[in-house]
């Protein structure tokens, strides 16, 4: 199983779509956070409401379960956002190392065609 999908891909054959597709992938993984917080707030705000507002005990209970539920899902979701932010560093890093290699390579290329040039000279 391949960790890393984009690793199928050549460099040169990606085009402005899949840049572009990278990027939408990284906002969305932004927008999941988000989600997530928020979820998790909405559910620790309605657990303290049913704390102090209701004072049934199964209300108070319930309250409890939901702020616990809020820590978790935000743990859950803080989680998730540092393992596809890892995910997407490594790839960023790699492409970095490929363009420095690749142009590492052209200058080489530029460099021995001057030699020929001067050599035919």
């Amino acid at each position: 199983m391949i960790d890393d999908p984009y690793l199928e891909f050549k460099r040169e054959e990606m085009i402005l779509r899949d840049w572009l597709a990278l990027d939408r992938t990284d906002l969305a993984n932004k927008r999941t956070f988000l989600a997530y917080g928020r979820t998790a707030i909405s559910m620790a705000v309605l657990g303290i409401a049913f704390i102090k507002l209701i004072g049934h005990e199964f209300f108070e209970i319930s309250g409890f379960l939901l702020i616990l539920s809020g820590v978790v899902i935000f743990y859950v979701g803080l989680r998730e956002y540092s393992a596809n932010t890892k995910r997407f560093k490594k790839l960023v890093e790699k492409e970095h190392a490929l363009e420095e290699r690749l142009r590492e390579g052209h200058v080489r290329e530029m460099q021995a065609e001057e030699e020929s040039r001067f050599a035919r000279s």
